[in-house]
C-alpha cells in the first residue's frame, strides 16, 4: 500500500449504493471507519445523495416492466477463483453481439444505468481510472466485469463489502456460500440476483447473458435452482502464480476500497480458508451441473492460445454464433500481444504456502508441486525433480 493511497477517494464503490445500503453496512460494522477514510466515505455520500433522484425515477419507470421479464434463454456463469484470466475470458466473449454482459455501468450503477445511460456513463468515465491498478487492464465504463459489485450495491449480501470493511471480512465471505448463514438470507439474495437477471435480460432484449463472479463458484445449488438449463466455464489457473497475483490483487482493491485499516495476515488467512472453501464446494456441486453444460478451461491455454480456446468453449457448451465473431476475437487477441502480464516472483514463502494450504489443487489439476531452494530466500521455478538432484 502507497503512504498516500488513502487520498484517493472517487473510486469508492460505495458511492454506487443505495442511500438505505449505506445505512445498512454502516449498522453492520457499526459504524466504524478510520478518520483517514473519512473524505473517502464523504464522497461516496454525496455521490449517493446526488443520484438519489436517478435511482427514484428509474425504479418507477422500469420496475414493473422487469418483473414483467422472463428469462427464456438461461445464463452462462464463468465461475473460478479471482486472478485466473476470467476478465480476459469475459472480454473475449463479450465480443459476442448476439450475447449480453455485465459492463462497469451495470455493476457501480446499477440502479439507474438504464434510465440514464449517458449520465451514467459520464459518471463512471470520471469515477475510474484508465488502467485497474493491479494489472493495467482497461477499466473504461463498458468494459466487462462481475455483477458482485450490483447486487452489494442493494443489500449487506455483496462480497466486495468485505474490501471496504476488511475488519468484517470474514463475515462477508460467508455470504459467498450462504452455508453458515440462516435461511432467509440465501432467499433473499436469490429474490436480489434473479431480479438483476431479469433486468439485464430486459436489456438486452431477451438475449442470453453472460455473467463473469468468482463468488458464483460457491453457488451452484441456488443457480441451478433458479435457472436449471444454465451454462458454466470454470478457469483455473497454476496455484503458485494464483496466489502471487491475489494477494497482490488484495492489497491493491483494499488500499482504494477500504474505509478501515486492516491487519495483512488476516486477510491473507481468510483468502487461504476461502480458497478451499471454494474448490470444496464446486468438487460437490459440479456434480448436480447436467452433462455437457460445463466446459473447464485452464488460464495457460488460454493466453496461448484465445480463438481456439473459445472456439472449444462454444462446441462443449453448444453455444450459437461463434463464426460470426470469430474475426472480433482474432483482431481484439491480437491486439493484446504487447500487453504486458504481470510477472510474478515465487518466493520460498509462497511455494512454502501453496504446499500447505493449496496442495489439493496441484494434485487436481496435475501442476508441477515446487519446492523452496535450500540455499536461495528466493527462485522462480524449482520442481521436485530438481530438488531431488540438489540434494543427491
Amino acid at each position: 500500500m502507497k503512504k498516500r493511497d488513502w487520498l484517493i477517494v472517487h473510486e469508492e464503490p460505495l458511492a454506487g449504493y443505495t442511500l438505505t445500503n449505506i445505512l445498512r453496512v454502516l449498522i453492520q460494522n457499526r459504524f466504524r471507519m478510520h478518520p483517514k477514510y473519512w473524505p473517502r466515505f464523504l464522497y461516496a455520500l454525496i455521490v449517493s445523495f446526488a443520484t438519489a433522484p436517478l435511482r427514484i425515477i428509474e425504479k418507477i419507470v422500469y420496475t414493473r416492466k422487469i418483473k414483467k421479464t422472463e428469462v427464456i434463454t438461461d445464463p452462462l456463469f464463468i465461475i473460478g477463483h479471482y486472478r485466473t484470466g476470467s476478465t480476459y475470458l469475459i472480454k473475449l466473449l463479450s465480443l459476442d453481439k448476439s450475447k449480453g454482459y455485465i459492463s462497469n455501468m451495470e455493476a457501480y450503477a446499477p440502479n439507474f444505468f438504464l434510465a440514464f445511460p449517458k449520465i451514467t456513463k459520464w459518471i463512471l468515465d470520471l469515477s475510474l481510472p484508465e488502467k485497474r491498478p493491479m494489472d493495467n487492464v482497461l477499466l473504461g465504463s463498458s468494459e466487462p466485469t462481475e455483477e458482485e459489485y450490483s447486487i452489494g450495491s442493494v443489500d449487506k449480501y455483496g462480497y466486495f463489502n468485505g474490501f471496504i470493511f476488511p475488519r468484517n471480512f470474514e463475515l462477508y465471505s460467508r455470504y459467498n456460500s450462504f452455508d453458515e448463514c440462516p435461511p432467509k438470507d440465501l432467499q433473499r439474495w436469490k429474490k436480489r440476483y434473479h431480479f438483476f437477471v431479469k433486468k439485464m435480460t430486459y436489456k438486452y432484449k431477451g438475449k442470453m447473458i453472460y455473467f463473469k463472479n468468482p463468488a458464483n463458484t460457491y453457488r451452484i445449488p441456488a443457480l441451478l435452482e433458479m435457472y436449471p438449463n444454465a451454462k458454466f466455464i470454470h478457469i483455473y489457473r497454476n496455484p503458485y502464480e494464483l496466489f502471487a497475483s491475489t494477494r497482490k490483487w488484495f492489497k491493491a482493491v483494499l488500499a482504494i476500497y477500504a474505509l478501515q485499516t486492516w491487519n495483512d495476515e488476516e486477510i491473507q488467512t481468510g483468502l487461504l480458508r476461502n480458497y478451499r472453501e471454494m474448490y470444496h464446494k464446486l468438487n460437490q456441486d459440479s456434480k448436480l451441473i447436467p452433462k455437457g453444460n460445463i466446459v473447464d478451461v485452464q488460464y495457460e491455454e488460454l493466453i496461448k492460445k484465445p480463438l481456439e480456446t473459445i472456439e472449444r468453449i462454444y462446441n462443449d457448451l453448444k453455444l450459437d454464433g461463434f463464426e460470426d465473431y470469430r474475426d472480433s476475437i482474432q483482431r481484439y487477441a491480437d491486439s493484446q500481444i504487447t500487453f504486458e502480464v504481470n510477472k510474478h516472483i515465487i518466493s520460498d514463502e509462497i511455494i512454502k504456502i501453496v504446499n500447505e494450504h493449496w496442495n489439493f489443487m496441484l494434485e487436481e489439476y496435475e501442476y508441477e508441486k515446487l519446492m523452496p531452494k535450500l540455499k536461495e530466500k528466493k527462485t522462480i521455478m524449482v520442481s521436485v525433480k530438481e530438488q531431488e538432484k540438489l540434494q543427491s
